[in-house]
């Protein structure tokens, strides 16, 4: 019996990989990264994404998305759990939190989850709608923690250019004071006495709090990112390392390391973290995708200050360094996938007036502006909008020393209406001078209630779905 289960799951999983692999062939098949560090709503991304093409045939609007406006969308279904290894995206847990009393946002991304859509439509294109006029495309969509997503460039890294890098950011005026502890600890240890594991244990510790804090604080390059979300790893010692100072470093790399000492645990430690954890989630996720979207949540840098503004920048930039991007042929999406169109959005655009969402999308190109360039010479395909994945207030208009403003309605936290203008954007990354004079507070609203069956209201989400799926359902 057991025999007969292995093999029938062993075939299962042949005939699995052979669908996708036809799809693939046939280019029916796509992989979407939704890529964004900690609080850039991907939750509520996918969750609006997968809503908007549930209901695209009936309460939805996506005037822009070509195959509904060209009423050649047959519908669109959820399927079983691609990869049993994974968790299953929580689309129905998300949806009950949206439509709970009150409305209230879905949890946070906390690992690796996908969902999987069969999307049936008409064909309009190509010699082959004259031997069948429908088709069907597999969209997988794979959710994963931001805090994650840091620790990539690591594989690049030794443990010493690690250090090196940590101790750069860890001496920044906003960072240090949050670090004491660590820092005393970290630097009353002999590194060359004989490895005392619960030594280290306890430093480590130190240091994953000095991690949060910094989050708390509103800052987002932060390595290791397991140390934050350790997941199944919490309270392994694969997590019990942390970075040297740059004395330390040059002192440690003159004599070297010593067997079985401090010095060399860290070391062991962190290229097991590199081989056993950062890789195999790299090669098992980040080299199969072939479209992205990635989140960017501009306003709450702005509202934190120039550091933290500043932080998310170089995180953004670290973290695009990681993907696979070039153009698209037939070998390449069989044997070595990579991501020819990509889609930046700057996050939660309904928290400022609609006359401010140009500005959004300028600021995000002069966040990202020399990644991009790099990416438009590989040859892909790139685009910037602003976007509410769920769009939580209204604009409104009111009267201010005599003139018409625009405003924005809607509720808070609390549940308490809110009225207000929430200041303008700058249209590119402001300098140095500029936060002296210049402080910003952008609301945080809560979900808007919804009526039964109705999608979820949205700001241009149907130009996402063209600009990852229109050229895929022609």
């Amino acid at each position: 019996m057991k025999n007969y289960l292995k093999n029938s799951h062993f075939i299962d999983k042949v005939k699995q990989n052979v669908k996708v692999t036809g799809a693939r062939l046939a280019d029916r098949h796509l992989n979407l990264a939704v890529t964004g560090l900690s609080g850039s709503g991907k939750t509520a991304f996918i969750t609006s994404l997968v809503n908007q093409l549930l209901e695209a045939n009936d309460s939805a609007e996506l005037p822009f998305f070509s195959v509904v406006r060209e009423e050649r969308l047959y519908g669109v279904k959820r399927e079983a759990q691609p990869n049993l290894s994974l968790r299953r995206f929580e689309y129905e847990r998300a949806m009950q939190a949206l439509d709970a009393q009150p409305a209230c946002w879905p949890e946070s991304t906390t690992g690796i989850s996908q969902v999987r859509l069969h999307i049936r439509y008409k064909k309009n294109r190509g010699l082959s709608r004259y031997l069948s006029e429908d088709a069907l495309l597999i969209l997988d969509i794979t959710d994963y923690p931001g805090e994650w997503l840091l620790d990539l460039p690591l594989l690049e890294m030794d443990f010493a250019q690690w250090s090196q890098h940590c101790e750069q950011e860890l001496l920044s005026p906003e960072r240090i004071q949050l670090a004491g502890e660590f820092v005393t600890l970290r630097d009353s240890l002999d590194l060359t006495a004989k490895g005392d594991e619960l030594a280290l244990k306890h430093i480590a510790s130190v240091y994953t709090e000095y991690l949060n804090q910094c989050r708390a604080a509103g800052f987002q390059l932060l390595q290791p990112g397991r140390f934050i979300l350790p997941g199944e790893l919490a309270g392994a010692p694969v997590l019990d390392f942390f970075p040297l100072s740059d004395v330390q470093v040059q002192q440690t790399s003159q004599r070297g390391a010593v067997k079985g000492s401090n010095q060399n645990l860290l070391h062991k430690r962190y290229e097991h973290y590199q081989e056993q954890v950062v890789k195999p989630f790299y090669t098992q996720h980040f080299k199969r995708f072939d479209r992205q979207v990635v989140l960017v949540d501009c306003l709450s840098a702005l509202n934190n200050g120039r550091a933290h503004f500043n932080d998310l920048q170089r995180a953004l930039n670290w973290l695009l360094t990681s993907f696979e991007y070039g153009k698209s042929n037939i070998l390449s999406r069989l044997f070595d996938p990579k991501i020819d169109k990509l889609i930046f959005a700057a996050s939660k655009a309904d928290h400022v007036t609609p006359d401010q969402q140009s500005n959004l999308v300028k600021l995000l190109d002069s966040m990202l502006h020399n990644a991009r360039k790099q990416m438009q010479f590989d040859g892909v395909a790139t685009e910037s909008t602003a976007i509410a994945a769920i769009r939580a207030s209204q604009a409104g208009k009111a009267v201010h020393q005599g003139e018409d403003i625009q405003i924005l309605q809607g509720t808070d936290a609390q549940g308490t209406p809110i009225r207000m203008f929430p200041g303008d954007v700058p249209a590119k990354c402001p300098g140095d001078n500029f936060w002296l004079t210049q402080g910003f507070d952008f609301p945080r609203f809560s979900p808007p209630q919804r009526l039964e069956q109705q999608a979820l209201p949205h700001i241009r989400m149907d130009r996402v779905l063209e600009f990852i799926l229109g050229d895929k359902i022609r």
